[in-house]
């Protein structure tokens, strides 16, 4: 093959290359809207009047934990995970993963099967008998963690798991599926990196196009999130 022909050749793989990357990213925003749209119309994300577990008040709720029962969705909401961390965290910067009871288990499991990544989660609440353990799984001391949450609410549940875990392991990153925009104030203090697939305003805005909530209901559950 002569140089020219050479030349030709990595000009169109120049080519090429932008426009699969183009088109891969509209797949996965494509993919995206599907299962927010999913979770709305199976009432996973509502709109009304709710109390968080922090006392707080709030015009929305979100419970990803019934995508465990419909396989399509689930597989869907794993991929994104994956895809964002293999991209914007890179396989190299863990070697394990650790979920946040109870939510975040459903995905941190699955998740570590499809990375091939070791597994561990924290108790939600520390056994008072037997060998009394704090977290599940067998760990290597001063390993990497990458810890796993479906959705940040007010962040206790976060800060606790690390506070059990900092002392025997590297933490760098935390990835959740949806962040509220209401539970990262009280991670400043460790100097994490937080990584989301999708921010509850964008979940919004998604809602709003789709015709799925009314436009005076868009503009306050915005302001909500502006206020906070």
């Amino acid at each position: 093959m002569n140089e020219k022909a050479t030349y030709k050749i990595k000009c169109k793989v120049c080519l090429i290359m932008p426009i699969e990357a183009e088109k891969e990213e509209n797949n996965n925003k494509s993919l995206l809207k599907d299962l927010i749209l999913f979770l709305q119309t199976k009432e996973a994300i509502k709109i009304g009047n709710f109390t968080l577990s922090s006392g707080k008040k709030s015009k929305f709720y979100i419970d990803l934990r019934i995508l465990q029962s419909y396989p399509k969705y689930f597989r869907i909401s794993i991929f994104l995970f994956k895809k964002y961390i293999m991209d914007n965290i890179g396989m190299d910067n863990f070697e394990y993963i650790c979920s946040i009871p109870t939510s975040g288990t459903i995905f941190g499991a699955s998740l570590a099967y499809e990375l091939f990544k070791p597994h561990i989660y924290v108790r939600k609440n520390t056994k008072n008998y037997g060998t009394q353990k704090t977290f599940e799984g067998d760990f290597v001391s001063n390993s990497k963690i990458l810890f796993i949450d479906d959705v940040i609410t007010t962040g206790n549940s976060l800060a606790s798991s690390i506070e059990l875990l900092r002392d025997r392991s590297i933490i760098n990153d935390i990835i959740v599926f949806v962040d509220r925009k209401q539970g990262t104030d009280i991670l400043k203090e460790y100097k994490l990196k937080i990584h989301k697939i999708i921010s509850i305003s964008e979940i919004f805005e998604i809602l709003y196009l789709n015709n799925r909530i009314k436009e005076k209901f868009y503009y306050e559950l915005k302001n909500e999130i502006e206020k906070i």
